[in-house]
């Protein structure tokens, strides 16, 4: 009783505008938009959300029972990365007001973003924040008009770059934490997701005209090569080559993994993934679509079947969505039909989306997730015949 008074005070004294909840956060109640009502709604959200030094997310509201995160270089990292993908997905959105709103997450990424470092010897947290703000400063370096702006986008996203040299583990690729021996490159071998996830934001920023090493490239698409399976899954990460037919490495567990892995083989040109692969990789998203459900907004991370945890959710759409571009434009509206018709039943009525509960990163980083998803699955609608 009285750790719960105590964390209810510290919620309090953090957040200048408590929430009251006559419900738990995972009760409460969603609505079904259209897609454009949806999109306004969540965008809304965001728009909201913004603190006033341009980031998401203060780390300063707990829900009882927050993922192991050290404070504060833990929450630093959260805040980049939620703030990277607010920034892309209201930039990706473009009207005036989002627009105007990322302008103020860039500017914020271009100062304190920069001075993310790692939390501890085995946090390494801010691996997250580096590829979502090095994908958000791709974006922007891309648009941007203003050559002096564009400059300062520019080292900032080299910056990111760096770190992602900086803390590629010995393997290649990314973990984020290093339970073995705390190494200057982490000794754990490297996730599958998150070495995608990178693998794509190095992608876009070679797209941008960044310069991008080509041996981080080449050591962290090896890495996803190999986590590969002949099913269409991938290793949870590398060490699981030991154990390929552990639950989570089995679709059931893979298929929001899937869709990073196939994405970022196949942006990269990679031979271990064809188009074929995308089509399958899609089809179990669906056909495995009650495992991922029953992992999301749970509290606690790989408690649900075949260890699914919550986080994968909004992970696994939003990359799946990236792979519309590859199709057919037919076969990609239906594709495109099927997620929207997932995502947008989850919308909360405060216009968010969410699906595992962090202090308050958790609502901005789902919202900005949904909001690319449903924007790349209204276009493939609108370019279909």
């Amino acid at each position: 009783m009285k750790r719960l008074l105590v964390l209810c005070l510290f919620a309090a004294g953090c957040a200048s505008d408590p929430p009251a909840k006559t419900l738990p956060l995972e009760q409460q109640p969603v609505r079904t938009r259209s897609i454009d009502d949806a999109i306004a709604d969540g965008v809304s959200f965001l728009l909201k959300s913004q603190e006033k030094g341009g980031y998401w997310g203060t780390g300063c509201r707990p829900l009882g029972w927050d993922i192991y995160a050290s404070a504060p270089g833990s929450h630093a990292a959260f805040r980049v990365a939620t703030t990277g993908l607010a920034v892309r997905a209201l930039r990706e959105i473009g009207t005036p007001e989002a627009l105007a709103s990322a302008v103020r997450g860039e500017d914020w990424l271009m100062t304190k973003g920069v001075l993310l470092r790692r939390a501890s010897r085995d946090e390494i947290y801010n691996i997250w924040g580096h590829t979502y703000a090095l994908q958000a400063l791709s974006l922007a370096v891309r648009e941007e008009k203003d050559p002096a702006r564009m400059e300062r986008l520019k080292a900032a996203a080299r910056e990111n770059i760096d770190r992602l040299v900086m803390y590629s583990t010995i393997y290649g690729g990314w973990n984020y934490y290093d339970f073995n021996i705390g190494a200057r490159n982490p000794s754990m071998e490297p996730t599958s997701f998150g070495t995608s996830a990178g693998l794509i934001a190095l992608k876009e920023a070679q797209d941008a005209g960044l310069e991008v090493p080509a041996h981080l490239v080449k050591m962290a698409r090896r890495i996803v090569e190999k986590c590969r399976t002949p099913d269409n899954c991938y290793f949870y990460s590398y060490d699981h080559r030991w154990y390929p037919m552990f639950s989570i490495n089995r679709p059931g567990g893979s298929a929001g993994r899937t869709q990073a892995g196939n994405d970022a083989l196949f942006e990269w040109a990679s031979t271990a993934v064809s188009i074929d692969d995308v089509r399958g990789g899609l089809d179990m998203l669906f056909k495995f679509q009650k495992f991922l459900e029953c992992g999301r907004k749970r509290p606690y991370p790989h408690e649900a079947y075949y260890y699914v945890a919550g986080y994968f959710y909004y992970f696994g759409h939003y990359y799946a969505s990236r792979m519309l571009q590859f199709l057919p434009a037919g076969e990609a509206k239906a594709f495109a039909l099927k997620l929207s018709e997932t995502i947008r039943p989850k919308q909360e009525e405060d216009g968010s989306w969410w699906d595992f509960g962090m202090w308050d990163f958790h609502k901005p980083y789902g919202t900005a997730f949904a909001l690319m998803t449903l924007k790349r699955c209204r276009d493939a609608a609108r370019q279909a015949p």
